[in-house]
């Protein structure tokens, strides 16, 4: 074997390991980019006594959310839209008094920054007997809602929340 022949597999080999490499940090440069903007919503419900109640949506992700649909359900069967709108009409199906709760409608189209938070109901007034504290949350574990979002790179996402357990 020349030395000719020698130098060129090795200049073969090293040019394809640049090539490799130069791909290799492509793909792990665009994960990052992905992953430094996803969103990650969730649900958290808050009871305490003598607070007002609420159900909150939550970015945690570190990039905005772009809503694509909000469905409600209660006990399971989908909550359809009218001009009364979703939240109050889920409302209603649990028992309770629309009036009584301030209600946070989300449309698609609509943008969630990182970090937002947004109470989509709350009780306009505190609630400072346990007992009723106690229905509130009985009526609230009927409820569970399902939100199809994306990211800024357009990926998609389904978040769905059977609320069945306190974050506060």
């Amino acid at each position: 074997m020349s030395i000719e022949l020698l130098l060129g597999i090795i200049g073969t080999i090293i040019a394809l390991s640049a090539v490799v490499t130069t791909v290799w940090q492509g793909i792990l440069t665009r994960r990052h980019n992905r992953l430094s903007v996803k969103p990650i919503l969730r649900i958290d419900r808050k009871t305490v006594v003598g607070e007002k109640v609420s159900i909150l949506l939550t970015n945690s992700g570190v990039g905005p959310a772009i809503i694509c649909r909000v469905k409600f359900f209660v006990d399971g069967i989908v909550v359809e839209p009218d001009m009364m709108g979703t939240g109050n009409i889920a409302l209603l199906k649990i028992g309770r008094d629309a009036r009584k709760y301030r209600i946070f409608e989300i449309f698609p189209e609509e943008s969630f920054a990182a970090g937002e938070q947004q109470a989509l109901f709350e009780s306009i007034d505190e609630i400072g007997n346990a007992l009723i504290m106690n229905e509130t949350k009985e009526a609230f574990d009927r409820i569970s809602i399902e939100i199809e979002y994306t990211s800024v790179y357009e990926e998609k996402f389904k978040m769905n929340s059977i609320i069945k357990q306190d974050r506060f």
